[in-house]
């Protein structure tokens, strides 16, 4: 079976009038004309990674620093899940998609964790000796006693850090969150909290050195493809939140992705996106330290956690961990079912499909010959 015949999934419509301003844009900056881009793209488009002409404009294909072969590498983000299920067992979903259940499996395994101290549930279900949290008023009693702030919240089930908030305080009926923003806290409960089951977890610190790049959690994510004989990590990014971003996803304005050398443990390449613009940095945006050559704490021990971690989710060949580095060395903040594509070639500026992961592609049911 190969990435020709793999349906994709199209969970995201692109805007016309958008695109046809990025790719006037495009032609402007090339100097090529817009046929002549749409004819590339198109080439392109029907090469095993079948990417939008959406992703092509993000990626910035049109450029001329590579050639079609080199573009032909590129993958769409349309294919990241057909792809996952295809080659990791679709029983171990849950393992890394509830991230309660994912947390008492790493934990069981020695593995430092963020400590969840309450889960809001609505619903029947109990969390073993994690005290729950059953409505409103259980949240508002919860979060009254309180003595030690910030608490992190965020969805159980859901992906990309969305929902997430950094709860700073809590004055009569508001929620102090995000750096001071104040939320009446019966009107969130009603529109977002009580919707899904919720984590609170006490705030992760960063090591001191990462702290001078960031106030907010850092993650290193890597991406492991697990062998029949070996577990490799082809790919190792560092990703930064900026400003209030109190969560590193690349998808939030103004958040750092860096490309680490998965040897080094060095940072050499730091890019942030403006639009369709992708910006390098050599040095922070806003505090001006130093980024590229920036040394990863604790590199060997987080290399080390991430290999214990993919052998024991051997099942889910396909998969990504979020590691923290703290005073006291990695943390887990979690483990994925996939990656996404997005993030390699964004950090490196090249198509996921290298040698590498054509064959393990092509060996676990998927071919991207």
């Amino acid at each position: 079976m190969g990435l020709q015949s793999v349906k994709m999934k199209n969970d995201k419509t692109y805007d016309m009038a958008e695109t046809i301003q990025a790719l006037q844009a495009a032609a402007a900056e090339s100097g090529r004309s817009p046929l002549s881009i749409l004819s590339e793209w198109w080439k392109i488009s029907k090469q095993p990674g079948k990417l939008s002409i959406w992703e092509y404009l993000q990626y910035e294909l049109y450029k001329t620093d590579q050639d079609l072969p080199e573009k032909q590498t590129y993958i769409s983000e349309r294919l990241h899940w057909p792809v996952t299920d295809l080659i990791s067992d679709p029983q171990w979903r849950a393992t890394t998609e509830d991230k309660w259940l994912s947390y008492q499996i790493l934990n069981s395994l020695g593995v430092n964790v963020p400590e969840t101290i309450a889960v809001l549930d609505t619903g029947l279900r109990t969390f073993g000796k994690t005290e729950k949290l059953s409505g409103l008023d259980d949240l508002k009693a919860f979060l009254s006693r309180q003595t030690e702030l910030p608490i992190f919240a965020k969805p159980n089930g859901d992906l990309g850090s969305y929902g997430a908030l950094l709860i700073e305080g809590f004055e009569g009926d508001e929620l102090i969150v995000n750096g001071g923003e104040r939320m009446p806290i019966n009107e969130l409960y009603e529109k977002n909290l009580s919707k899904t089951t919720y984590l609170f977890q006490r705030q992760v610190h960063n090591h001191a050195d990462i702290q001078k790049l960031t106030s907010h959690v850092a993650t290193l994510r890597t991406v492991n493809l697990v062998k029949d004989d070996e577990i490799s990590t082809p790919f190792v990014m560092f990703k930064i939140p900026v400003g209030k971003n109190v969560a590193d996803n690349f998808w939030r304005a103004g958040n750092l992705l860096a490309h680490v050398d998965k040897d080094t443990g060095k940072i050499c390449r730091v890019v942030s996106r403006n639009g369709f613009e992708t910006i390098e940095h050599e040095t922070h945006p806003v505090t001006g330290e130093q980024l590229v050559g920036f040394q990863i704490p604790f590199y060997e021990d987080a290399l080390a956690l991430n290999k214990m971690c993919a052998q024991n989710y051997a099942p889910v060949r396909y998969q990504s961990l979020d590691i923290a580095i703290t005073a006291n060395g990695p943390l887990v903040i979690e483990i994925n079912s996939g990656s996404s594509f997005v993030l390699p070639q964004t950090a490196t500026g090249q198509g996921l499909l290298n040698d590498e992961m054509k064959a393990f592609f092509d060996k676990y049911s998927v071919s991207a010959a």
